[in-house]
């Protein structure tokens, strides 16, 4: 750089289109003046006032002409860079707002699969908006160069943070994991999962809020490959899904990944032996030989030791099964810990939490997995059972139109999968025509094997037919209680659950099926109608 002239390097300021001339000659002037300033004297009156940044300064004195624009964004400095695109501070030309570019690498420009990968990226994060998600809200073509504009987040990444106190305060790490969690939730209640979540991929802000970043292998829940197989995936959660034998794209892999990041910030140790060695991190023994968080900090409180275990369990079905869940979880251990539970880990009273946590949440989450079609125009009886419903798991579909509800089941194949487990049909506000759409809806073709249930009212009773129910169709009579449909649903469906107080149904040993008699049935249960 020391060959340059002051002079010469306005010309290539100039030339990168940084610098307008009335500015370049005021900044020559202070600095001595043309011919006199020297060098050194106009790059540090160019910092002074904040005209140009030391990236800036570097990248023009090498001769790079390009990449200092992406639309209306002027590139600041590097903030960070991975194998597909670089990450820039980045200032808006007319406003002035201060956001983050991620850049595409130009040796990708070319590569469609990966152009399409990252535009992916940045239309399936335009959608979320979260306190602990960093949104994006532009994404652009400048001359082949793909860009994402994103929030621009005044901190580090946990990477760094970790790196910097090797071990992270228990408290301190409980918050970042429940920020994490409130995150995954948040975008698995919109379809899309992380799927690669590392301690790199968030970010902390100055305040300690922990933000998700760069979903670039995310996938949505309906994605697939042409072969069946799904999205792209981190080498590393290819070796956990193959180690435990679950299907592709399984989103409780994000859950195991979040407890190797609490395993890593409260013992200072990373769970997954760390390598470049891409047999190695295939391996299943590197999932398999997991030492126990204890080994590295005895210390540990027992509900921290008892919560990694659960996120990090290797069998997929005793792991929590969704951010949603290990969200709560991990709120209530924060709770505890700062009410003052320090216990230390005992072995044999973690088993028994276990049992009896795994009883309680498979009475919360009973309907995961599961989707209703409530077909019902009264608004409050909709927006009872949509918060019910979702409370314990079920994802609920909800129209008033029952034509237009319907239209999902036109042509189904019986050899295809029905887009609903159960239809409801509710008379509260369609009255008659509610029955008449059950009784085409149980007749027909293709969905007369789908589960249902009628919700009458006095005023249709005369109108239903009892050889319409059967072991997959129920009716339930206004006025009920949540429980009531909610042990239908059990019924019809075939959800197994340990209930102390379970339904009591009359054996009737005649044709008509076996039902729920409402009125033997005692509780406190917010009525329905």
């Amino acid at each position: 750089m020391s060959d340059l002239s002051a002079e010469q390097f306005a010309q290539r300021i100039y030339d990168c289109g940084l610098m307008s001339t009335k500015d370049l000659e005021e900044t020559l002037g202070q600095s001595g003046g043309r011919g006199r300033a020297s060098f050194n004297d106009f790059i540090m009156k160019l910092l002074e006032k904040e005209q140009m940044t030391n990236w800036q300064i570097s990248r023009v004195a090498d001769g790079q002409r390009r990449g200092y624009f992406y639309g209306n964004w002027q590139v600041l400095y590097l903030i960070g860079a991975g194998t597909f695109a670089r990450v820039y501070r980045a200032a808006h030309r007319k406003t002035g707002d201060i956001k983050a570019v991620k850049v595409l690498r130009q040796r990708y420009s070319n590569d469609t699969d990966t152009r399409e990968q990252f535009m992916r990226e940045a239309k399936m994060v335009m959608k979320l908006r979260h306190p602990n998600i960093v949104p994006i809200g532009e994404v652009g073509d400048d001359k082949g160069r793909i860009y994402m504009v994103m929030d621009f987040v005044e901190g580090q990444n946990l990477r760094e943070y970790v790196k910097a106190l090797k071990k992270v305060p228990n408290l301190t790490a409980l918050r970042i994991v429940r920020d994490v969690t409130a995150g995954l939730a948040y975008a698995a209640e919109q379809g899309v999962f992380h799927r690669d979540m590392k301690l790199s991929n968030v970010l902390l802000s100055s305040k300690g809020q922990a933000k998700l970043v760069d979903f670039g292998l995310a996938t949505l829940s309906s994605d697939k490959d042409d072969d069946g197989k799904g999205g792209p995936r981190s080498i590393d959660y290819a070796g956990l899904e193959r180690c435990t034998h679950v299907r592709r794209d399984d989103p409780r892999s994000d859950i195991f990944f979040v407890g190797a990041m609490l395993y890593h910030m409260v013992s200072g140790v990373p769970p997954l032996s760390e390598t470049r060695e891409r047999i190695k991190r295939l391996s299943a023994r590197r999932y398999q030989e997991v030492a126990p968080v204890t080994v590295h900090e005895p210390t540990l409180p027992h509900r921290i030791v008892i919560l990694i275990n659960r996120l990090m369990e290797l069998d997929a079905d005793k792991r929590i099964q969704t951010a949603s869940l290990a969200h709560k979880e991990v709120e209530a251990v924060l709770d505890a810990i700062e009410a003052g539970d320090m216990k230390r880990y005992d072995e044999e009273l973690s088993e028994k939490e276990a049992q009896a946590y795994q009883s309680l949440m498979t009475k919360h989450e009973e309907g995961r997995n599961k989707t209703l079609l409530l077909i019902e125009s009264n608004v409050k009886v909709q927006n009872s059972l949509r918060d019910r419903l979702k409370g314990i798991g079920y994802r609920i579909l909800i129209t008033g139109n029952p034509e237009r509800g319907l239209e999902r089941f036109q042509d189904l194949d019986p050899a295809e999968e029905s887009p609903v487990d159960c239809v409801i049909f509710g008379c509260v506000g369609l009255g008659r025509e509610a029955v008449s759409w059950f009784e085409k809806f149980i007749k027909g073709q293709y969905t007369s094997q789908i589960p249902s249930i009628l919700v009458t009212t006095d005023k249709v009773e005369k109108l239903v037919r009892q050889e319409w129910f059967n072991d997959q169709r129920a009716q339930l009579r206004m006025p009920i209680k949540f429980k009531h449909i909610q042990r239908t649903l059990r019924r019809l469906l075939d959800i197994r659950v340990d209930d102390s107080n379970p339904v009591k149904v009359i054996e009737d040993h005649t044709s008509e099926p076996t039902r729920p008699v409402n009125d033997s049935i005692q509780d406190t249960d917010v009525e329905l109608g």
